[in-house]
């Protein structure tokens, strides 16, 4: 077993307040290795971050079993941008690490290498399919640009990377090849045959 230190400095941020339209049942509750989708991910951020924050639309999970501070949308109806708006401003640490509540394979690994890169307002993990916004570390200074984003309808956190008032550092995800070769960690589970390739992609890791 890898023994993982607790990041500190950092918040971690679950997102779990999308309407799972594309996969037609709570996302949140789909079952992975005995457990729920939403506690796993809870569950993991809780080995490395002493502070969780889970945000949904409304109160609607129970979640007393879980280390996490349960938080609802300050601007309601924003999608993720303003989930991680939410979050942001409910952190108590001058950063955050969020993650999206459909990502079975979170590797703390991977996020704890991510953490300790140099600080920025905005580090981002470049796929070959684009930017991976939902694995991702941002200041609190980044809050005032969301809340201008959210207000001018333009909801793609990706846009972050394109303000010059803030610092960005953008990684390619060949730098986790090591311990992540295939790149689950940032996969999303969006449908129902995203689902089924995850349980078939589990037969890659040992």
């Amino acid at each position: 077993m890898v023994n993982i230190k607790k990041i500190p400095n950092i918040s971690g941020v679950v997102l779990a307040g999308g309407q799972s339209r594309r996969m037609g049942t709570d996302k949140r509750t789909l079952e992975w290795g005995g457990i729920k989708f939403l506690d796993k991910v809870c569950l993991t951020l809780g080995e490395i971050f002493d502070e969780i924050i889970l945000v949904t639309a409304i109160e609607d999970y129970p979640c007393e079993h879980l280390p996490v501070r349960l938080v609802t949308d300050a601007i309601p109806h924003r999608g993720s941008l303003g989930g991680l708006f939410t979050g942001i401003k409910e952190a108590s640490h001058p950063s955050v690490f969020v993650v999206a509540c459909d990502m079975p394979f979170l590797n703390s690994l991977v996020i704890s290498r991510l953490c300790a890169m140099p600080d920025s307002d905005v580090l981002m993990v470049k796929l070959s399919t684009g930017y991976q916004p939902l694995h991702a570390r941002y200041s609190k200074r980044c809050s005032f640009i969301m809340e201008r984003m959210i207000h001018d309808g333009k909801l793609r956190i990706q846009n972050l990377v394109e303000d010059s008032s803030l610092s960005v550092q953008i990684v390619e995800e060949s730098l986790f090849d090591d311990i992540d070769p295939h790149g689950y960690s940032f996969l999303n589970i969006n449908t129902p045959s995203d689902y089924e390739f995850a349980r078939k992609a589990t037969s890659h890791l040992k």
